[in-house]
């Protein structure tokens, strides 16, 4: 039976990684292990050390845009925190209501708005993390140009807590636009939809956020009907806002979109929360549903979904400039024709999350290569015992 442990400091969480690899025993790691349906299944283990006992902002310098907290701080209050000062951490991290930032920043979790503002990686300017030595680590630093050391943190973004503890992140933060509008294309089909995101990158609006939906998603985010959606955010001042609106309605009509709507604050907040926790419904009350997560070309995203829409998924939301979709499939059978269909057209296929009794069953990730081998080195290094979530990244680390 395994032994939680919920240190309250940073010294506490390095001391319990140090006596565990001491004594050989496997950790889980995590904050509210919200995610714990993502990655490979680990071993067995004799510690489950949370972090979220440090839950404390350390520093915040609203006027240069920068934020220290520690990791175990759910996220919400974090995007609370800075709403307060009129700022904002453009992740968009599913799971927001109970995740902490360092499950968000472990998991690299990145929603909507990446277009725009990027990932993690462009957002984390220092941390300081806890290693199975016992020794806390500091890189970076509070300035956004600081770049000593930095390379070292940014090896936990997307490490899934196979490498060390982050205890505290340092942030660079956004001002909030001073206006902001969302509209929604609808279609019966994906091709109208297609055409007008083509137009879309053509003309002189580009979209903060830009996601295709297909009809099973745009149910999930609560639109009536059984439709493909276009979504759009739009930033900028009331006359900016508004000639988004008069172009892309424009747009839309022409390449035969059958409606093009605003969505009023309220709405639009609630679609975009719906839009970035649809990754996460697929694992909600237990359902036996997973999530890939498949990579294209822009110029093929259309194949890309159609692929993986006749392979049995059930839902499709996708990054639509990234060309990055999230594809939910309602069992492990259309879990594992997804795979196999779209890999063999040459898109890149991890599975992102899926129930705890599928997780043997299924290769979450194509074999990394001749990088593969950095990556042993980097985890004998810092993990020479294999200690931590041994086996959640590539089922191998």
């Amino acid at each position: 039976m395994s032994v939680e442990v919920t240190p309250a400091t940073a010294e506490e969480v390095a001391d319990s990684l140090r006596d565990a690899a001491g004594q050989k025993h496997i950790v889980e790691l995590g904050g509210h292990f919200t995610k714990r349906a993502f990655g490979g299944a680990i071993a067995p283990p004799d510690v489950v050390l949370s972090t979220h006992g440090l839950d404390q902002v350390l520093a915040y310098e609203p006027n240069d845009l920068t934020i220290s907290v520690q990791a175990g701080i759910p996220f919400k209050v974090l995007k609370a925190t800075l709403h307060a000062q009129g700022q904002f951490l453009p992740l968009d991290s599913p799971f927001a209501d109970n995740a902490t930032i360092g499950g968000v920043v472990a998991a690299n979790n990145n929603g909507p708005r990446r277009r725009r503002y990027g990932t993690a990686r462009d957002m984390v300017i220092g941390m300081t993390f806890a290693t199975v030595a016992g020794k806390l680590v500091k890189s970076g630093g509070m300035v956004v140009k600081n770049v000593t050391g930095l390379d070292m943190g940014k090896l936990m973004i997307g490490s899934f807590g196979t490498l060390a503890a982050m205890t505290s992140i340092n942030f660079k933060v956004s001002p909030r636009p001073d206006g902001e509008r969302s509209f929604l294309a609808l279609a019966d089909s994906l091709d109208p939809l297609l055409s007008l995101r083509n137009a879309i990158f053509k003309s002189q609006l580009q979209p903060v956020a830009i996601d295709l939906l297909d009809a099973g998603a745009s149910s999930l985010a609560g639109l009536p009907g059984n439709q493909y959606c276009l979504a759009l955010e739009a930033s900028g001042n009331k006359s900016l806002v508004d000639r988004y609106e008069r172009e892309w309605a424009g747009l839309a009509k022409e390449n035969g979109a059958s409606d093009f709507q605003a969505l009023d604050q309220a709405g639009a907040e609630s679609f975009w929360s719906k839009v970035s926790e649809i990754p996460a419904l697929a694992t909600a009350d237990s359902a036996p549903a997973s999530v890939l997560r498949v990579a294209s070309e822009p110029r093929k995203i259309g194949d890309m979904l159609k692929t993986a829409g006749s392979a049995g998924a059930s839902a499709i939301v996708a990054r639509a400039a990234a060309a990055v979709a999230y594809v939910t499939c309602p069992d492990l059978d259309a879990t594992q024709r997804c795979v196999a269909a779209c890999r063999a057209q040459g898109y890149p296929t991890i599975v992102e999350s899926c129930p705890a009794d599928q997780k043997t069953a299924l290769e979450h990730w194509v074999h990394p290569g001749s990088q593969f081998a950095v990556m042993q080195r980097i985890k004998d290094q810092l993990d020479p015992g294999r200690i931590l979530n041994p086996g959640r990244l590539y089922n191998l680390i």
